[in-house]
Formats: C-alpha cells, sequence, structure tokens
C-alpha cells in the first residue's frame, strides 16, 4: 500500500513546489513599441523648359549620286588624269580630275575621251549639207524673182503659188532648217566624246576604262559617281521618338522649328551640324521603325576646298555614326528613375513627411532621367529611395532636406 501512495505524494508535492515558485514569478510590465521611421532620399521638383534630344546612329550616304553613262558609241581613248608628252597635262580645268576610284573631280572637269573620228565625219556631212540646202535656198529665191519678170505685166497677185514659187521656197526653208538641226546634233554629239563632269564630287567606282567600247550594244555605263556638297544620313525612329522631337511626316518646318541633327565625336562632341530633312515613309519590316533621312552640308573630303574651314575628321560614305537629334522645347519634370515604384507611380513626400503614392505621365527616358510632363506640381518632394513595404501615409525621415535636381 505504501508503494502505491508513495509516488502519488511525491507528484503531489512536486506540483505544489511548482505552483508556488509560479506565484513567485514577478509580473511582466507593459512596453511601448516605437517603430523606426526609415530613412529615405527626395528630391524637389520644378517644372523646366528643355529642348527635346535623342541620341542615335546612322549610315551616311551621298545626296548627289549617279552612275555616268556614255550618250555616244565609241572606243574610249582616254581617262583622267591625261598625259601629254609623257607629263601630266595643266590645262585649267582638267589637271586635278581623276578618273579612279577613290579620284576627285571638279564640276566640268574632263573625265573621259571616247574617239571622235566618226563623230567629226557626221559634223562634216551635216556642215555639207547645210550648204547644199542653203544653195538651193537662194536658187528657189532667185527663180522666183524670175518667174516675176516673165510674168510681164499681168496682175502677179492673181499668179498661181506653183508659178511664184512658193512651194518650192518653202521645201527649202524647211531643208535648211532641218540641216542646221543635224548640224548642231552633229556638233552636241561630238561634244558629248568628251564627258565632262557634271558637279564637283568623287568617283564610287569605275566600269570603264582606256580601249573599252561603249554603246551600240556594249555597255555605256563609265562610272558611279557622287557629289561633295552635301551628305545623308539615314536613320530610325520610333513613333514615340518622333513624337517627342515634334516630328511630323508632310509638314514642312519653319526654320525656328527644325530638328536639328549633330554629328558626334568619340567624346560625344559635335563636330558636324545639320537638320532632320524629311521621312522615307516606310516602316522596317524587322524593327517597326521609320526611316528617316538627316541632312549635313560640307562633310565629306574635298582637296577644293579651303582645309581650314572644318578642323573636323570628314565623314566617308558607308561610315556609322553617332548623332543626336534636338527637336522642339518641352515643359517638364525630371526626376531620377529610381524613383518609380511601377511604370506609371512614383512616391511623393506630403508637408508632414507621409508617403503618398502619385501617378504620372511620362514623356520620356534619357539616361538614368524621366521627363514627367502630367501629376506633379512645382515644390513636390519626390521620394528617390527604393521603400520595399509602404502604407499610404507613412511616415518617413529625410536624409536630405535640400536636395533637389538641377
Amino acid at each position: 500500500m505504501k508503494k502505491l501512495f508513495a509516488p502519488i505524494l511525491l507528484f503531489a508535492a512536486m506540483f505544489g513546489v511548482a505552483w508556488y515558485l509560479v506565484k513567485l514569478r514577478p509580473e511582466p510590465k507593459g512596453r511601448e513599441v516605437v517603430r523606426e521611421k526609415p530613412f529615405v532620399e527626395a528630391v524637389v521638383v520644378n517644372k523646366q523648359s528643355l529642348r527635346s534630344s535623342i541620341r542615335i546612329h546612322g549610315i551616311v550616304k551621298p545626296r548627289t549620286q549617279t552612275t555616268l553613262l556614255a550618250e555616244v558609241a565609241g572606243i574610249i581613248e582616254g581617262v583622267a588624269p591625261f598625259l601629254e608628252n609623257g607629263k601630266h597635262s595643266i590645262t585649267k580645268n582638267d589637271s586635278s580630275a581623276s578618273f579612279r576610284a577613290g579620284g576627285f573631280f571638279r564640276k566640268g572637269d574632263l573625265l573621259l575621251k571616247i574617239e571622235d573620228v566618226d563623230l567629226q565625219t557626221s559634223v562634216a556631212e551635216a556642215n555639207a549639207n547645210l550648204s547644199r540646202t542653203k544653195l538651193q535656198l537662194i536658187q528657189e529665191q532667185e527663180l522666183a524673182k524670175q518667174a516675176k519678170i516673165e510674168w510681164g505685166e499681168r496682175d502677179w497677185s492673181k499668179a498661181p503659188d506653183l508659178v511664184k514659187r512658193i512651194p518650192q521656197i518653202l521645201k527649202a526653208e524647211a531643208e535648211t532648217e532641218a540641216a542646221e538641226a543635224k548640224l548642231r546634233q552633229a556638233a552636241h554629239n561630238l561634244s558629248r566624246a568628251q564627258v565632262r563632269a557634271p558637279f564637283e564630287g568623287r568617283i564610287l567606282e569605275t566600269m570603264a576604262d582606256v580601249g573599252q567600247r561603249v554603246g551600240s550594244g556594249a555597255s555605256s555605263a563609265l562610272a558611279e559617281v557622287y557629289a561633295l556638297d552635301s551628305a545623308e544620313i539615314h536613320l530610325s525612329l520610333s513613333r514615340s521618338e518622333m513624337k517627342f522631337l515634334g516630328f511630323s511626316e508632310g509638314f514642312r518646318f519653319q526654320n525656328e522649328k527644325e530638328i536639328k541633327t549633330e554629328v558626334l565625336d568619340q567624346e560625344g562632341q559635335a563636330v558636324y551640324t545639320g537638320i532632320l530633312e524629311r521621312s522615307e515613309g516606310v516602316i522596317d519590316r524587322q524593327t517597326r521603325l521609320s526611316k528617316l533621312i538627316a541632312r549635313v552640308d560640307h562633310c565629306f573630303p574635298n582637296p577644293f576646298r579651303d582645309s581650314l574651314e572644318s578642323a573636323a575628321e570628314p565623314l566617308r560614305v558607308g561610315q556609322f555614326v553617332n548623332i543626336r537629334l534636338l527637336g522642339e522645347q518641352v515643359e517638364v519634370y525630371v526626376v531620377p528613375d529610381s524613383a518609380f515604384r511601377s511604370q506609371d507611380t512614383i512616391l511623393v513626400i506630403d508637408p508632414e513627411n507621409g508617403l503618398r503614392t502619385r501617378r504620372v505621365k511620362t514623356l520620356h527616358h534619357r539616361g538614368k532621367e524621366v521627363w514627367i510632363t502630367h501629376g506633379l506640381k512645382n515644390g513636390d518632394r519626390v521620394c528617390v529611395t527604393p521603400v520595399e513595404i509602404i502604407t499610404e501615409g507613412m511616415k518617413v525621415r529625410i536624409a536630405d532636406q535640400n536636395v533637389s535636381l538641377p
């Protein structure tokens, strides 16, 4: 019996001791939990008038490019630079021209000579034919005078036209005019045997050389050339970028509204300036971007122009260049991209230092800056510190009250 009650008494004693110890435990004191306000950085925004700008890439092409064609048939007997007695000729217009790939030429320079023996023969024959027609005209006019004398005292006005030799004279006059036209054509063809430069330019590729026959069944192409006055830069823009710059297809810009184009060097400095001239009216099937063309003047290498006019490195056909487009003035707020919690939502700090979400309308992203047109007002403080969890009106401490964007 004692063995049965001994464990029960022991357990009861232990329970009593434990209950007594619990009673002796001091009551815990309540403590108020103070939430720590997070530190954030903020910028004060004000509306600014800025000029829209975009940096993109483009490819340089000639503004004027054409294929020189032989207008008369014959064998090429010489190309520029021409030799005279084993030395280069030093004629006023032709001394600097070169009919080789990469060669330069002035407007009117002689580039190529075609054998002109047959053309000179045509001129001589046209001259002889003109002399015959003139003689025939004089003869008909004299025969008309003789016919009038032979008509005697009769009324000459009643004489038939055939007697007056009016048809014969008209025929002789028409043949004379035709002979003069053929002489002019023959002389013009003779001048075409000397192919001269249509503008100041450079040769991209030659397609003929000395001894080669051109025309009359053979190819008439002589060379591919381009003018040195202006270059075109082919580029692509999206619809939003075109709208941002203020470019509209079919609208002719005035001087004050032109979209300025700057060609940049490796340091980002403008070395040539031009304008965004036009759109090709075509959207690329792969990129879905619109194709546009900018014009830049006097940017190609030109040995005929004063080298002091431009110290910049000349552009080359096919060159890949960095350009900056400067469009219209816009009124915007500029904030760092770190201020955005989503594509169109930012955090604004109210006067009581509470966080408020604000939906805004963005115009353009440039580097780490975002241009905003709507949703802000002057003096707003925009939070630029990422905050993981927020509640509307959550209090914050601002790290620097005086931070603002330039």
